[in-house]
């Protein structure tokens, strides 16, 4: 994915004139960008006379590896390349580091943080046709309403088991972080005066109390021992919808529930990656430059584009004591990479042909 080329690169001597001579300023790019940090892993192994220590960090590896698809692929992505072998895992990986090391009642305990080679994480889903996202947290309000037609009621807040058990299980791999509805009797009665039409209901009366344009609905439609989930998530203007039936179900049964919260979590968290993919397919390049003198501005701009996940790569082709001339490899279109730039509050020209930083 990444060609070697035979320019400069970023962070390396960016050379200006002061008084007529020529000194050396040295700027080192932030290295987090270029790598996945997988953090908090707990590993426990018995400790008797089959204690392995490789085994135990080939352990922690895979359910590192584990946690990164989770993160940033579609469930059918992850489904692509579920079968990874250690020695392609390990390939992978940039560093990792143990910490809290103990043994403790007859077992070892230890906590790891794995960090993998973005680039090399990039080129292996390439390969494998995989666009994966970025890894962008948002905020979901969330509304969770189970409407129990054997008794033909609906149901909301801490008398629906969904809404009691929708965080009890959270990952720390999931991008959406779901605000959960607020009690409120007056919905709860508008609710239930709408049931009927609960499926082409549309929930702004509730929703502008809570500023956003941006909320997650799940409905819940339990019938004698079947359930029917109507999930549907409203972003940007568009809005995505998935049904799921299951039977022999039992509400009072927790694995249950907490089984089917997860799928309900999934379609959300997935239409959310597919949202924010990266198309690594897409090579447009950039030129930009910048006034070597604003050696700050110079650090700043290096560091965010060492972080971004749509850019694939970065270098200096020319320099002098006037301007750096910099060319990026962008996975998306031109006025995405400009959004992103003013949300760092850099102002690009466009009207020439290399854009110039102001």
């Amino acid at each position: 994915m990444f060609l070697k080329k035979n320019f400069l690169k970023p962070s390396s001597y960016i050379v200006f004139t002061i008084f007529v001579i020529f000194n050396i300023c040295f700027i080192h790019t932030n290295t987090f960008g270029k790598i996945f940090k997988i953090q908090d892993i707990e590993i426990e192994e018995p400790f008797n006379s089959n204690f392995n220590k490789e085994k135990v960090i080939n352990k922690a590896f895979v359910e590192a590896f584990d946690i990164l698809l989770n993160s940033l692929i579609t469930s059918n992505d992850k489904n692509k390349i579920k079968n990874t072998q250690l020695k392609d895992i390990k390939y992978l990986i940039d560093s990792f580091t143990i910490t809290n090391e103990q043994f403790l009642n007859k077992n070892y305990q230890a906590n790891f943080e794995v960090n993998f080679d973005k680039p090399k994480i990039l080129n292996f889903f390439e390969k494998k046709n995989i666009f994966p996202s970025m890894y962008k947290k948002k905020e979901f309000l969330t509304l969770l309403i189970l409407i129990d037609n054997d008794e033909d009621n609906a149901i909301l807040f801490d008398r629906n088991p969904f809404y009691k058990k929708w965080n009890d299980d959270t990952k720390n791999f999931s991008q959406i972080n779901y605000v959960l509805h607020e009690e409120d009797i007056l919905d709860l009665k508008f609710i239930n005066e709408n049931k009927d039409i609960i499926e082409n209901f549309k929930f702004d009366q509730i929703v502008k109390k809570y500023d956003t344009e941006d909320y997650i609905v799940a409905i819940y439609f339990k019938n004698k021992n079947n359930l029917r989930v109507l999930s549907k998530m409203f972003y940007e203007g568009k809005v995505k919808i998935s049904n799921q039936s299951y039977k022999k179900f039992d509400i009072s049964d927790d694995l249950q529930l907490l089984n089917i919260i997860e799928k309900t979590k999934i379609f959300f968290e997935d239409i959310w990656k597919q949202n924010n993919q990266i198309n690594t397919s897409i090579k447009l390049p950039i030129n930009i430059s910048i006034n070597s003198k604003k050696v700050k501005q110079i650090q700043l701009i290096e560091n965010y584009l060492a972080q971004l996940d749509l850019v694939s790569n970065f270098y200096i082709t020319s320099f002098n004591n006037n301007n750096t001339i910099y060319k990026i490899i962008f996975n998306g279109n031109p006025n995405q990479f400009l959004t992103l730039m003013k949300e760092k509050d850099i102002d690009i020209d466009t009207n020439l042909e290399i854009w110039k930083v102001r």
